[in-house]
């Protein structure tokens, strides 16, 4: 007889996990938004989210192991490496926001708080902040975390702008 479990993490509820003979056979899984409680597998015409929602639902959970091949001669993370990984987390928030193709045209005010030691994790989080006519704004917050104790520490902050582009490379209005 098969067991199944029910079980609810952060924005991901698990619905049905089906164990046979000892192993994991099938996992059934609903993306929950916290405030709607709704899958995010909907079509428009099923639930119209709010900005808020979007925003929330488009939140961006990057994490990346810190290896020597990513360090300078300080065993500390290039500072070119930490703002591709930053960009890169920032276009995938804009992108999933708005599902639009996107461009980044600035990144403003990056803060390198702390040096990044090899042999670490960091966690790399966007978050939509502004929304305009044809551009949006992304935070980028990188946390560096200890990989065997619970220490965790903001290390870099930054804000990154993209422009909604139509296929000649001419901006749009976001869609929101």
């Amino acid at each position: 007889m098969p067991d199944t479990t029910v079980k609810r993490c952060d924005k991901v509820k698990v619905d049905k996990v089906t164990v046979f003979e000892g192993q994991v056979v099938r996992v059934v899984v609903d993306v929950l938004f916290p405030q709607i409680g709704k899958s995010k597998f909907l079509s428009p015409t099923e639930h119209a989210m709010s900005n808020k929602d979007k925003i929330e639902a488009s939140e961006t959970r990057i994490t990346k192991a810190v290896f020597p091949n990513t360090t300078n001669h300080y065993a500390t993370l290039f500072g070119g490496t930490a703002l591709q990984w930053m960009d890169e987390a920032a276009f995938i928030t804009a992108t999933r926001f708005c599902r639009q193709k996107m461009v980044t045209v600035c990144s403003d005010r990056i803060d390198f708080k702390h040096p990044i030691p090899a042999g670490t994790f960091v966690e790399l989080v966007g978050r939509v902040v502004k929304v305009g006519n044809t551009s949006l704004q992304v935070r980028v917050t990188v946390y560096l975390e200890q990989m065997y104790d619970e220490y965790r520490e903001k290390a870099i902050e930054g804000l990154f702008t993209f422009v909604a582009i139509d296929d000649n490379m001419q901006p749009v209005p976001v869609r929101r």
